[in-house]
């Protein structure tokens, strides 16, 4: 699996508004591109994906902009690239056992072999939150996880 810009931008620009002090005042567009350098266009199709799913809110108008719909601790990574990026999985190969995914030899032990990477790719984004990134951004130890907790 390869996270697409998209992924990274909305996994950058999430843990930007986690780092605001003040995470009940909304940061425009404008002031989040400032900070994480990305291109602002690009940034609000990204932020408007984001919204989507609930995991930021905007408000309109002077003073407006986004804020998260949630708290940092309770958004992971996995959620972040998925929002964006569609199901993380390893391929698009289908799945063991359903239509005719075993018509061809040793077909099904690899399709079972990428399911299952994909599985571990998404637990392992699982298994990080924005709280994570904050603490390490802010000279934290770096978390280090191989599982969901």
């Amino acid at each position: 699996m390869r996270v697409s810009t998209r992924g990274d931008y909305a996994s950058r620009a999430l843990l930007s508004l986690a780092l605001r002090d003040d995470q009940s005042t909304p940061t425009s567009v404008r002031d989040l591109a400032e900070r994480t350098g990305l291109p602002q266009p690009y940034l609000e199709q990204i932020l408007l994906s984001l919204k989507g799913v609930g995991l930021v809110r905007s408000k309109r108008g002077v003073g407006g902009g986004y804020v998260l719909a949630r708290s940092a601790e309770s958004i992971t990574l996995a959620e972040i690239v998925a929002a964006v990026d569609g199901p993380i999985v390893a391929g698009d190969f289908g799945e063991p056992h359903r239509d005719g995914a075993c018509d061809h030899e040793g077909q099904c032990v690899l399709l079972g072999v990428w399911a299952d990477v994909g599985n571990h790719m998404r637990e392992h984004l699982s298994s990080f939150t924005l709280e994570d990134m904050v603490v390490q951004a802010r000279g934290g130890r770096p978390v280090k996880r191989t599982h969901s907790s």
